[in-house]
């Protein structure tokens, strides 16, 4: 049986929609026969698959994407699951940092979409751990398949065969000075670590470490968290710290903003799979990290790419920005980093599975 549609849905700068298009032009790279097609809503994608042209269809699904509610997206991909062998990719899985009302809910809700799915893709062996944990233990057809670099990012390619980067070295180190600049790529929304950075920031030049600091959201708010900006830029400023977010980036200039000189962070709470922390890394940076299970095994993954952190130690995270500032040759990337596996690593496993799961 053929492979399925890959049917990208949403707006094309959500995080969740990007990916989709990634991998979905690197599935048909590896075989042009696969269909892609890409609908900006849910409801155009059901009204596609309605037509009962597609005997098989893959989506990436967030609970936003598809509904107003986490129920109404969950009735969503029912119906979906009823019309065509739908396998879908699931992102932001339901974990304890939603708080324990929210968790439940997002849980049943992701647990219904599962079940109705031919079969599950998951970004990470955490996430698979979540989906035991909190979604169904006993799914019978489901893939890990990690996140893959871009083939053609700086950084990332081309690779040697033994999966070495040798392309562009990475970006020049500026030299430590008084003035600390502190970057978190993507949207500005609650538990990305901007509030986290800001007082660690505070308390280096509270402590005087730094003559000034500043964070830098590389991005706008996420749809809802408007006024997040507002309460940040006052926050900083209570603590002697400045706070900027440059609204959403083209392309060129959001690479430019991560070859600046800047202490590349990533201080997510809610960890599922993360696309930003793979942008520092495609473009030479090797970014402060915040140690969690998902971290530890993209750091295995991928070993040297990151410098990890704990961010329940007090003062932890302060002192890994510091270190970074002090020493701005340690927030590159060495020649011959891997950063496999790939999207085209990632596409060949889609193809492989899809046939093992095929109806």
């Amino acid at each position: 049986m053929p492979a399925p549609l890959c049917l990208v849905v949403g707006p094309p700068p959500h995080g969740v929609t990007a990916y989709a298009a990634d991998l979905a032009d690197a599935v048909v790279r590896a075989d042009p026969a696969v269909a892609r097609m890409d609908l900006a809503t849910a409801d155009l994608a059901e009204a596609e698959i309605g037509r009962g042209v597609h005997p098989r269809v893959h989506l990436h699904v967030t609970d936003k994407l598809f509904g107003a509610s986490l129920e109404a997206a969950a009735d969503r991909i029912e119906r979906l699951a009823a019309l065509t062998s739908l396998t879908i990719t699931l992102h932001d899985l339901p974990q304890p940092s939603d708080g324990e009302t929210a968790v439940h809910r997002r849980a049943a809700a992701y647990r219904r979409m599962a079940r109705a799915a031919r079969g599950v893709v998951v970004s990470s062996e955490h996430e698979r751990a979540l989906l035991a944990e909190h979604v169904d233990d006993d799914l019978p057809r489901v893939l890990v398949s990690p996140l893959g670099t871009r083939p053609g990012a700086p950084f990332a390619a081309p690779t040697s065969e033994a999966g070495g980067a040798t392309g562009s070295p990475a970006p020049p180190s500026s030299s430590a000075g008084p003035e600390l600049r502190v970057a978190i790529a993507g949207y500005v929304y609650p538990g990305k670590g901007h509030d986290d950075a800001i007082a660690a920031c505070g308390d280096l030049v509270r402590r005087g470490e730094l003559a000034s600091a500043t964070v830098v959201a590389l991005g706008g708010p996420s749809p809802g968290h408007e006024r997040d900006v507002d309460v940040l830029t006052a926050t900083a400023h209570g603590l002697g710290v400045g706070f900027e977010a440059t609204g959403r980036l083209d392309d060129a200039a959001y690479a430019a903003a991560f070859h600046s000189p800047v202490v590349p962070l990533v201080a997510h709470r809610h960890w599922s799979a993360s696309r930003s922390l793979l942008d520092w890394a495609e473009q030479g940076r090797r970014a402060v990290v915040a140690d969690t299970r998902y971290t530890r095994e993209m750091d295995a993954l991928r070993p040297g790419s990151m410098a990890l952190y704990d961010p329940e130690a007090p003062g932890a995270l302060a002192e890994a920005i510091l270190a970074a500032h002090r020493d701005p040759a340690s927030t590159g990337l060495p020649s011959g980093t891997s950063l496999s596996p790939t999207l085209d690593d990632a596409a060949a496993a889609h193809l492989s599975w899809w046939r093992e799961v095929a109806p």
